[in-house]
C-alpha cells in the first residue's frame, strides 16, 4: 500500500450503517441521490458543480474548529463542586476504613470564592477568548451557586468567608449522630423557615437545665405513653423517655422544634411546688418561661397552616391543648384540639390511613412513629371530653377507634379510656338534642359503662393506698389507674346530673340520684390522696373539675332527700361523714391554691364554703325547727358565680290552689314570661340556658302584689311560691314545709363585672364555662327532656 492510499484509510471515518449522503447535502439538509451513470458524484452536487464528499472522510472544506477551552474550564469547576458536595455528605473514611478517595486537588484546602473553581487558566485560553471565563456577570453556573440560592445554601456558602460560621457550615450536612450543637440555618429546609428555626431553638434552656426538669418530673414517662399503646413501650416500638431530654439540632424541622419545646412545658407543669429553681440557669419564673414558650410555638408554628401539616405538627397541637387544659384555659383547649381533629381529617388519619400523614424527623425510626389510629383516639378523647365539659358538640361522630379489631392490642384500661371516648360523645349527643328519648338513651349508657366496669374486674376499682417512695414509672402507673377511675365516677355524675333533682313522687329517677351521690363521694375519697401525692395544680387539672363537680352534687342531692315519706332519710352519721368528706376536699383545695397560688383551687374552695350551710339546714329542717317561722332558716343561701350570676338554694312552701289563685293574666304572663326568659351575661354567650326555676316552679311575692320573676306553674292542682322574704304576718295559716329550692338570677348586663374575653385565661375567668353547662345539665328538667 502506497503512502497516499495509507494516509486515506487513516482519514476514512467510521459511519452508522446506511449511509450514503455527502457533507454537502448533509449541511442543506436535502435528499442525496445518485444517477444511474455515475456513483461518485450525487445529483444535487452535480446541478450546483459543488465537490461531494462522502462521510467517510474529513469535510476539508470548513476549518477546523479550535477546542472550547471556556466550556472545559467550566466543565472542571463543575466536577470540583460536585467533588466538594461529596465531601460533605460522605464519610471521610470509606465502609472499609481506608479513605475514600479525592475526587478534586482543590478542595483539600478551606475554599473561598478566588480559588474553588480548577486551574486558572493559561494565557493561551485567554488569548484564545476564555478571557470570559472570569467574568462572572456572564457565568451561568456562577449564578446557579450564589449565596441565597438553594445549591448555595447546600453547599454552604453563605457567609463562607467568615471564620466564626465555617464551622457550622461544614456541619449542616453531617448525619445526626455526629450533631452535637448548631447555630446555623437548617440546610434540608427552604430559606424560609430559617427565621423560625432560629427563633424557636433560641427558646431551648441550657442542656443542663433540661435535664434537671426532666429528671425532677414524672412527664417524660407520660408524654411518651401519650401516643403509643403499652404494648409498644413494652416492646420497645416507642421511643424511650431519655429523648425528651435531648435539644434538637437546629436543622429540624420547625414543628419537631415545637413539639419538644411543648414537651418540656408539660414536665415543667409536673414540677413539684416545692421545686428548687436554683439548680436552674435560666433567669426568669417557670410560669414565665412557659408562658412565652408556648405563645412562640403558638404564633410561629401551629398557627401556621404551611408548616402544621405533619405528623410532628399534629402531636404539637394536641400537646399544645394539653398544656392550655393544665393551665386551667379550657377553652383554648378546645380550640387547640378541634384544629387537631380538623388537619387530622384532612391527612385521612381517621379513615387509617398513613400516606397523609408526613414525618419530618429524621431522629426518629419508622418503627418508633405514631400511627394513624393512636393519633386519632388520642385527639378524639381530648377534644370530646373539653366539649363534655364546656357543653360544646363533638368534633366527629367517628368512634372506629374503639372497634374490637381496633383494641385487640390494647390492655384493659386502654380499652376503658376507648370506652369512655365512645360514651362522652353519646352523652355530648344526648345534651344537645334533648329529646323525649333522653332518659332512655341514659339508661343505655349507664348499661355500658357498668359492662365496662364489670370487665376491669372488682380488684381493679379497691382504691389502693399510694406510695410515695415508688419510682416515676411505678407512680405513673399508680396516677393513670386513679385518674382513669375518677374519669369514670365523673361520667356517671354528668350523665345522671338532670335527674338527681326530680320531684319525690317520680320514684323512677330514684337510681339517678343515689348514682350522682355515690359517684360524688367515689371522686372525692380519690381525690384527696391524689392531691396529697401531686400537689402541682398545674398537673392533671381535670382531676379538680372533677372533685368541684362532685362535691357540689353531693351537697346538692340533700335538697330532696327528706322530702317523701317513703325515701328513707339519711342518716346523721352519713351526713356527719359527707361533711367530714367535703371539708377535707375543701381544706386540699385551699392548701393547692396557698402552694401555687392557683386561682382554679381558690374559687373551688370558696365555692364549696359558700354551699356548706346547706347541710345545717338539712339538720334544722329534720329537727323541726324550721316548722315554725324560723328567721334564720329561712334565710336565703346564695352562691355568686363570677359572670354568671347567683343561684340562691332557699326553703320553699306549698299552698293549695283554692287559697291563692291567680288570675287569668298572670297564668299567662307565667307561662309567656317565665319560662321564656334566658340567663344572660355567660349563659347568653356560651349556651341558651333557660332561667332555672330549678326543682319546680317558683313565684315571688311582695306585699300584697304578685309577679312573676322566674317559674311557672308545676301542676293544675297546686302552685309553689316562695315565702322567704315575706312578712310573717302575711303567710297563710296553712302552709307547709316542701323543701329547699333553688332559684337562679343572671348578672345583669351592667353590673360590675364585665363579660370576659371568649378567649380569656383562667387568671382572668376562672371556670371557663364549666359552671354554666354544670348548672344547665342539674336544672335540665327545664330543657324538655322526657323520659
Amino acid at each position: 500500500m502506497s503512502e497516499a492510499q495509507r494516509a486515506e484509510a487513516e482519514r476514512r471515518r467510521k459511519v452508522r450503517k446506511g449511509t450514503h449522503s455527502c457533507w454537502e447535502c448533509r449541511r442543506r439538509k436535502i435528499r442525496c441521490q445518485y444517477g444511474p451513470a455515475s456513483d461518485t458524484v450525487c445529483l444535487p452536487c452535480q446541478a450546483r458543480g459543488s465537490a461531494c464528499r462522502s462521510q467517510e472522510f474529513v469535510d476539508e472544506s470548513r476549518p477546523q474548529q479550535a477546542p472550547d477551552r471556556r466550556m472545559a474550564q467550566r466543565l472542571g469547576r463543575l466536577e470540583d463542586l460536585m467533588a466538594r458536595l461529596v465531601d460533605r455528605i460522605l464519610p471521610d473514611a470509606s465502609p472499609s476504613g481506608k479513605p475514600r478517595p479525592s475526587y478534586s486537588h482543590s478542595h483539600s484546602h478551606s475554599p473561598g470564592r478566588s480559588d474553588r473553581a480548577s486551574p486558572t487558566p493559561s494565557q493561551d485560553t485567554v488569548a484564545d477568548g476564555g478571557a470570559g471565563y472570569n467574568n462572572h456577570a456572564l457565568d451561568v453556573l456562577e449564578a446557579s451557586v450564589g449565596e441565597e440560592t438553594p445549591v448555595g445554601l447546600l453547599l454552604g456558602l453563605r457567609n463562607i468567608g467568615s471564620t466564626s460560621h465555617q464551622s457550622a457550615q461544614t456541619a449542616m450536612l453531617t448525619p445526626e449522630s455526629d450533631k452535637t450543637d448548631s447555630t446555623s440555618p437548617a440546610a434540608s429546609n427552604p430559606p424560609r423557615y430559617d427565621k423560625t428555626c432560629r427563633a424557636l431553638h433560641a427558646l431551648f434552656p441550657s442542656q443542663n437545665d433540661v435535664d434537671v426538669i426532666t429528671g425532677s418530673s414524672a412527664g417524660p414517662f407520660f408524654l411518651v405513653s401519650l401516643f403509643f399503646a403499652f404494648r409498644d413501650l413494652m416492646q420497645g416500638t416507642a421511643p424511650p423517655a431519655s429523648r425528651i431530654s435531648v435539644i434538637p439540632p437546629i436543622t429540624c424541622h420547625p414543628t419537631v422544634l415545637a413539639r419538644q419545646l411543648l414537651q418540656l412545658c408539660i414536665c415543667m407543669q409536673q414540677l413539684p411546688p416545692g421545686f428548687d429553681t436554683q439548680k436552674l440557669q435560666k433567669q426568669s419564673t417557670t410560669q414565665a418561661y412557659m408562658a412565652s414558650v408556648v405563645t412562640s410555638v403558638t404564633s410561629l408554628v401551629t398557627s401556621n397552616d404551611d408548616l402544621i401539616g405533619t405528623a410532628e405538627g399534629l402531636e404539637s397541637l394536641v400537646l399544645q391543648g394539653l398544656w392550655h387544659s393544665n393551665a386551667g384555659n379550657l377553652r383554648k383547649a378546645w380550640l387547640s384540639y378541634r384544629r387537631a381533629l380538623s388537619l387530622g381529617q384532612l391527612m385521612g388519619i381517621d379513615a387509617g390511613s398513613s400516606r397523609g400523614l408526613k414525618h419530618v424527623d429524621p431522629s426518629t425510626s419508622p418503627e418508633q412513629r405514631s400511627t394513624p389510629e393512636n393519633l386519632w383516639f388520642r385527639i378524639n378523647c381530648f377534644e370530646r371530653f373539653s366539649s363534655l365539659l364546656l357543653g360544646l358538640p363533638a368534633g366527629s361522630p367517628d368512634n372506629s377507634f374503639a372497634t374490637e379489631d381496633a383494641m385487640k392490642r390494647n390492655t384493659q384500661m386502654e380499652r376503658l379510656e376507648r370506652i369512655h371516648t365512645v360514651i362522652a360523645g353519646r352523652m355530648i349527643e344526648r345534651n344537645a338534642n334533648k329529646t323525649n328519648q333522653a332518659y332512655a338513651i341514659t339508661q343505655s349508657i349507664d348499661c355500658d359503662l357498668g359492662d365496662a366496669a364489670t370487665k376491669m374486674g372488682h380488684e381493679w376499682w379497691t382504691q389502693e393506698e399510694l406510695d410515695p417512695s415508688e419510682g416515676s414509672e411505678q407512680k405513673l402507673g399508680q396516677m393513670l389507674r386513679l385518674m382513669m377511675q375518677v374519669h369514670h365516677f365523673d361520667l356517671l355524675i354528668l350523665l345522671h346530673l338532670p335527674y338527681m333533682l326530680r320531684g319525690p313522687s317520680e320514684t323512677r329517677y330514684d337510681y339517678s340520684k343515689a348514682t350522682c351521690t355515690r359517684s360524688s363521694r367515689e371522686v372525692l375519697r380519690r381525690f384527696i390522696p391524689f392531691r396529697m401525692m401531686i400537689n402541682s395544680a398545674w398537673s392533671c387539672r381535670h382531676i379538680d373539675y372533677s372533685a368541684l363537680v362532685a362535691a357540689m352534687t353531693l351537697l346538692l342531692s340533700y335538697l330532696r332527700q327528706h322530702e317523701a315519706p317513703s325515701e328513707p332519710t339519711p342518716s346523721c352519721a352519713q351526713r356527719a361523714e359527707d361533711r367530714k368528706l367535703v371539708e377535707l376536699v375543701r381544706e386540699r383545695m385551699q392548701h393547692v391554691a396557698l402552694l401555687n397560688q392557683d386561682k382554679l383551687s381558690k374559687e373551688s374552695a370558696n365555692v364549696l364554703g359558700q354551699m356548706m350551710p346547706i347541710l345545717d339546714s338539712i339538720d334544722i329542717s329534720l329537727a323541726g325547727g324550721i316548722s315554725e317561722y324560723n328567721g334564720n332558716a329561712l334565710k336565703r343561701l346564695h352562691l355568686d358565680i363570677p359572670y354568671l350570676g347567683t343561684i340562691n338554694i332557699h326553703p320553699s312552701m306549698t299552698i293549695p290552689a283554692v287559697n291563692l289563685c291567680p288570675s287569668e293574666k298572670m297564668t299567662d304572663d307565667l307561662h309567656g314570661d317565665a319560662l321564656s326568659v334566658q340567663a344572660e351575661s355567660a349563659a347568653m354567650m356560651l349556651q341558651q340556658l333557660q332561667t332555672p326555676v330549678t326543682v319546680e316552679a317558683t313565684m315571688q311575692m311582695s306585699g300584697g302584689n304578685a309577679a312573676a320573676a322566674a317559674g311557672g306553674l308545676a301542676g293544675g292542682d297546686t302552685m309553689h311560691m316562695d315565702f322567704g322574704s315575706l312578712d310573717p304576718a302575711l303567710l297563710p295559716p296553712d302552709v307547709s314545709v316542701n323543701g329547699m329550692f333553688m332559684q337562679f338570677e343572671p348578672q345583669p348586663q351592667d353590673g360590675e363585672l364585665e363579660f370576659p374575653d371568649l378567649m380569656a385565661e383562667a387568671n382572668d375567668w376562672v371556670f371557663q364555662g364549666v359552671d354554666t353547662t354544670y348548672w344547665s345539665l342539674l336544672n335540665g328538667n327545664t330543657m324538655g327532656w322526657g323520659g
